[in-house]
């Protein structure tokens, strides 16, 4: 019966083409004799889906492969059945076949032996049932590959293909008075990014002393960008920050570069650091479920199916532990093994093996110094050119190696860099630079995550030596510290921290030791005391020993309060803070901040006995900022830092309130105060007015999806546009333009223009429509962009009123509503306007 249903579908299928031609012989292959028709099709060629069959199948035998992979077109050539070609499913597979067999299939044009199969590797075999023509491809396990979680993924195509930018500014300003001497100072810093499609012009600068006489600039970068698809092409003037993609350039610290770079180490491709560093792979004989155990308790269940397989390891809790490994084919348990999961926090990725690289190279100017002797530096212009390259080994719990090659006015320089992460939450840093004139500098961290969160310790060490041509800070120092959670031995302790710094070279050391602890906890209050000394010993100037105790008073709706007693040097200061934010409001934090001296015993500290300093930050639509004030008895000082951003396209112009370099321009369409929200990869953001940019960070990815503000009074209905997927590289502006309905409800009672009570009459709005009752009373949702009510009448008569709901969100009652006939309709509307 599936034959002929089979034969039929084929049959109308190709009808067509056999009714535009001679009937051909009927084949016969075997002992099958093929209708007319379809012998047609096999001449012509005919496309015939290939499953998947495993040899080993443990399911019942005879069993037809449901599993699909590919289709092949088969015709009939010289007396045999031909495979012309195989096209794989444009779908991901969720089985992947060998690399061989893959091969062979792709360039795969044999005939069927009399058994109708078809050899492809010593491994798979094609089998063709000709009763039902089903096509199988056999396998045995070798002819099977791994399907492994991709660990990377790459950046796609822009969305914005029209020209954009966008301009990102800091401004600053100071005033201070010491003692009646004043000084001020201010500063504006622009940061421009214009872009087409992924291709970028980044400027970079500051001016310093805006309005006074000594006015100066800098341009610090300006350069041409193009990071995609996993590789970064930069050209132009940059600083050292923005030469490094992978390279490591310790000895030019402030130098500007005039060249440019090149290499596979780029912003578009995101790595996956949540798998396994070991995968942990799976054989399925037939499609089934996968069950991790950890000590007996169940972590994970997965669906396969047949073949090899890596299992999802993204959810699995971090850390270094075996799990127990279970195979159920059909509910049966068929194998188990034990598998060991690799994951650390401390590494970036796992991705392994790959090899990443930079070349760079062009005139550099540099801080330049004739010898080791000479305190003199002037600024020099050479060459420069480099290679890095940086590689991640699954060695532990992650290895990660760089090393970058660069000369440069007659220097070599050799740095490497390691990132070692240790099995039991352990990780280690080590940086080494060496250079021809013999400059060196080298470091070393290591980090050290107590078991079962009973803390950490941690140390590090640096030392570095100018030599005889380059200029850097030399160092020589090391630090020391732990934290201990002391919760672990007892619920009602807390935390302590503790550390130690010394530099050798510039002769101090520092100890710091702090003790914190929760004092009570409710609804209404959180109460905590911090007891803590400082100690600062410098040889060849005055040592500093502070001690405080202070309580911290969190109070609900984000309020917070700070009291205690410090001292420095045995004089005794009380210190009180306050600080609170708001939500929804344009200013958004403010605090004050206390300290009187109690008891003066060394009168050299300080010269005033009382201080106080407070700020006021506020948050707007189109700009953030921060002024800041702090006075004594013979100082004071104001302050103000502002940042914001202006996003420009050929047909808009919007503000933003934030420094990132790309982002989306909104056109909502909304009346006076209308709010609603933008969903933004699962975080909201207010929009209000007709237009509104809100900035977003290059390189991702987003979602945008609009829907009504909960905290708003607003009702909106969104036609097309509702969701929106935007790709966004540095400079781009996506614009977006969804269908916005800004709705009212309203309630009222309509009039005719001599003053009559419209009773059970149809009233229509542009999106809806309602009858007044006996009152004349109704109730209508309207779309504020068409504020028309019409009254239409049994023998056609139209009378409307244009309604001002420029002030109105979300329902109102209206009152009377008095329409006008329009000059189109009866003798009667004519009438009464004549009587108006």
């Amino acid at each position: 019966m599936k034959s002929r249903i089979l034969y039929g579908i084929l049959i109308l299928s190709i009808s067509p083409i056999v009714q535009a031609n001679d009937v051909q012989p009927r084949i016969q292959m075997g002992k099958y004799r093929f209708p007319e028709l379809l012998s047609r099709a096999l001449v012509q060629g005919l496309s015939v889906p290939v499953y998947l069959k495993f040899d080993e199948d443990v399911q019942i035998e005879n069993t037809k492969s449901k599993q699909k992979i590919a289709e092949a077109l088969i015709s009939y050539k010289n007396g045999h059945l031909v495979v012309d070609r195989i096209v794989f499913e444009d779908v991901v597979q969720t089985t992947e076949l060998s690399q061989a067999v893959r091969n062979e299939l792709g360039v795969l044009k044999k005939e069927f032996d009399a058994d109708m199969q078809l050899k492809v590797t010593k491994d798979a075999f094609l089998q063709f049932d000709l009763e039902s023509l089903y096509l199988e491809l056999n396998v045995n396990k070798n002819a099977l590959g791994t399907k492994f979680i991709a660990r990377t993924d790459v950046l796609g195509e822009s969305t914005s293909d029209h020209f954009s930018s966008v301009l990102n500014y800091r401004l600053g300003a100071s005033y201070n008075d010491y003692n009646g001497r004043n000084t001020s100072s201010n500063f504006l810093s622009l940061d421009s990014v214009s872009s087409l499609r992924e291709h970028h012009v980044l400027l970079n600068g500051s001016i310093y002393g805006i309005g006074e006489s000594n006015t100066r600039s800098d341009m610090y970068r300006a350069l041409y960008e193009r990071d995609f698809q996993g590789n970064r092409l930069a050209v132009g003037m940059m600083d050292t920050w923005s030469m490094q993609s992978i390279a490591s350039l310790n000895a030019l610290n402030t130098s500007k570069v005039y060249g440019a770079t090149y290499g596979n180490k780029s912003s578009t491709t995101i790595q996956d650091k949540s798998q396994s560093l070991v995968p942990i792979v799976v054989f399925l004989p037939s499609a089934g479920t996968v069950q991790l155990y950890r000590d007996g308790r169940l972590l994970s269940i997965q669906n396969f199916s047949m073949g090899s397989h890596e299992v999802d390891t993204s959810n699995l809790p971090y850390g270094l532990y075996n799990v127990e490994v279970k195979i159920l084919i059909n509910g049966q348990e068929t194998s188990s093994y034990i598998a060991q999961v690799n994951k650390s926090l401390g590494r970036n990725s796992s991705v392994t093996g790959v090899l990443d690289w930079q070349v760079f190279g062009g005139m550099l100017e540099y801080m330049h110094r004739a010898d080791r002797n000479s305190h003199l530096r002037d600024e020099k212009e050479t060459w420069l050119i480099g290679v890095a390259a940086a590689k991640n080994y699954p060695l532990w719990s992650g290895v990660g190696v760089r090393s970058t090659l660069y000369a440069f006015d007659s220097n070599a320089v050799a740095e490497v860099e390691s990132n070692i992460t240790l099995p039991l939450n352990t990780t280690f840093n080590v940086q080494s630079m060496l250079a021809t004139d013999s400059s060196y500098r080298a470091s070393a961290t290591i980090n050290y995550s107590l078991p079962k969160g009973y803390g950490s310790v941690w140390a590090a060490r640096s030392i570095s030596d100018e030599g005889n041509k380059l200029s850097f800070t030399e160092t020589d120092n090391y630090d020391v510290g732990l934290s201990l959670n002391l919760k672990q031995f007892h619920k009602k302790l807390g935390f302590i921290s503790a550390g130690y710094s010394e530099d050798l070279a510039n002769k101090y050391s520092t100890t710091n030791i702090e003790y914190n602890q929760n004092l009570f906890n409710n609804r209404y209050a959180d109460l905590s005391v911090r007891v803590g000394m400082q100690r600062s010993d410098y040889k060849e100037q005055q040592n500093y020993d502070d001690k405080y105790i202070y309580f911290d008073l969190r109070l609900p709706i984000s309020k917070w309060f700070n009291a205690g007693l410090s001292s420095r040097n045995n004089n005794l200061l009380a210190n009180a803070s306050y600080k609170q934010s708001f939500n929804n409001s344009v200013i958004s934090n403010v605090g004050i901040d206390l300290s009187q001296v109690v008891n003066r015993k060394n009168y050299d500290i300080s010269s005033d006995d009382f201080m106080a300093s407070g700020y006021v930050s506020y948050d707007t639509k189109y700009n953030t900022g921060t002024l800041s004030a702090s006075g004594s008895e013979n100082s004071h000082s104001f302050n103000y830092n502002s940042q914001g951003s202006i996003a420009a396209t050929a047909k808009h112009l919007a503000l933003g309130n934030n420094t990132l370099n790309s982002g989306v321009i909104i056109e909502t369409g909304l009346k006076d105060k209308g709010k609603m929200s933008a969903l933004i990869n699962g975080q909201d953001y207010i929009l209000s007015g007709k237009k509104n940019f809100i900035p977003l960070s290059p390189y991702k990815e987003y979602t945008v999806e609009f829907r009504n503000d909960k905290n708003s009074l607003d009702s909106v209905t969104i036609g097309q546009g509702r969701k929106n997927t935007v790709i966004l590289y540095p400079g781009n502006v996506s614009v977006l333009q969804p269908e916005i309905k800004q709705m009212v409800t309203i309630f009222g009672r309509v009039l005719y223009p001599d003053g009559e009570v419209a009773v059970n009459k149809n009233i229509h709005n542009h999106i809806g429509k309602a009858i007044t009752d006996e009152n004349g009373e109704f109730s209508l949702d309207i779309d504020k962009r068409y504020p028309m009510l019409t009254v239409i009448e049994t023998n056609g008569d139209i009378c409307e009123s244009k309604l001002d709901l420029d002030t109105v969100r979300g329902a109102k009652w209206l009152g009377d509503i008095q329409c006008k006939y329009k000059a189109t309709s009866s003798q009667k509307s004519i009438e009464v306007r004549k009587n108006d």
